[in-house]
């Protein structure tokens, strides 16, 4: 591994002053996480991994649903900090990337 992709690795961190702006068009976005799945290794060259990308409404919605599967789950006293957190790290990013591993490849490996 390159010392420059090694130096990016080391100090990779996780932001959550995410906003609704950005850099590129949600197409662009969507085009450059596609392509970069696909050309992720993979066990076996596989390709298991799978990619769904929400953005707008669908964004929300699935954070109200994170909030409300939560809550049950999550003492009273406890879950405002959780509300919290979803309302003002990830609420507020203009869409949200979920990564799956297809099962049915997986078990044919």
């Amino acid at each position: 591994m390159t010392n420059k992709v090694l130096k990016a690795l080391k100090g990779r961190r996780s932001i959550y002053a995410l906003g609704k702006k950005l850099p590129l068009k949600e197409e662009k976005v969507t085009e450059l996480i596609k392509a970069v799945v696909k050309e992720s290794p993979s066990p076996f060259n596989s390709q298991s991994s799978r990619v769904l990308l929400l953005y707008g409404e669908h964004h929300k919605k699935l954070w109200e649903i994170v909030k409300n599967t939560l809550k049950p789950m999550i003492p009273a006293e406890a879950f405002a900090a959780t509300e919290q957190k979803v309302n003002k790290s990830f609420l507020p990013g203009a869409g949200t990337v979920l990564f799956y591993e297809d099962e049915k490849v997986v078990k044919e490996l």
